[in-house]
């Protein structure tokens, strides 16, 4: 389960998710509503994307998609396992008489990332950092964290090939925001155990 709101310690640190202006007031008004921040410019120690550049090229003069929702929930996830202050998307100009907005995918999935981020906020933010449960591959980026007596596992993957993690170690672990709880059931098959895609993340919650 998700923390609680309430009852937390004193705030640790914050954890912004948000883009970059300038962006057209329609998109400024529906970003804050859907828990998104707008600045200028991006706050110290928070990682800044171009959204263009880190969705393979995309551009919103072709007919690719200019974000995926799983591009960009990895993204997010980096910028959290590297203790980040938040994660700041750039855009790039859109069509003459166009916004954001416009193009209901693309919206859909920064809202998408955006209530996931919402519900890890308190983590982020009040939780403490503990050691790793157990040893991990080299190439994965581990965070642990406890909050409100729970425990929760960030694991990324920032290399460019699939790594094997311990499948006997998963399975005490919810995974988080993914059509199964159980992270082996999510995970392909691979020599050692159940692999972590390239360019992915898991969010695990259980007794670490």
């Amino acid at each position: 389960m998700l923390p609680v709101a309430g009852c937390s310690p004193p705030k640790a640190r914050d954890f912004e998710l948000g883009l970059i202006g300038p962006v057209g007031p329609g998109v400024a008004a529906a970003a804050r509503a859907a828990g998104l921040t707008v600045r200028e410019s991006a706050t110290q120690d928070a990682d800044l994307v171009r959204a263009a550049a880190a969705i393979e090229g995309s551009s919103w003069r072709t007919e690719e998609r200019l974000a995926d929702w799983s591009v960009l929930r990895f993204l997010v996830a980096r910028g959290a396992v590297r203790g980040r202050t938040g994660v700041f998307f750039v855009l790039p100009a859109a069509p003459a008489g166009k916004e954001l907005t416009d193009f209901p995918e693309e919206w859909q999935a920064l809202e998408r990332v955006s209530r996931e981020t919402a519900a890890l906020r308190p983590i982020l933010e009040y939780g403490i950092d503990e050691s790793l449960p157990f040893p991990l591959p080299a190439g994965i980026e581990a965070r642990a964290l406890r909050y409100q007596g729970r425990g929760y596992l960030l694991l990324v993957n920032d290399t460019t090939s699939a790594i094997a993690l311990p499948s006997d170690r998963l399975k005490s672990l919810r995974a988080l925001f993914e059509v199964r709880a159980d992270a082996r059931d999510i995970l392909s098959s691979c020599p050692g155990g159940r692999c972590l895609p390239a360019g992915n993340a898991l969010w695990l919650e259980g007794r670490l």
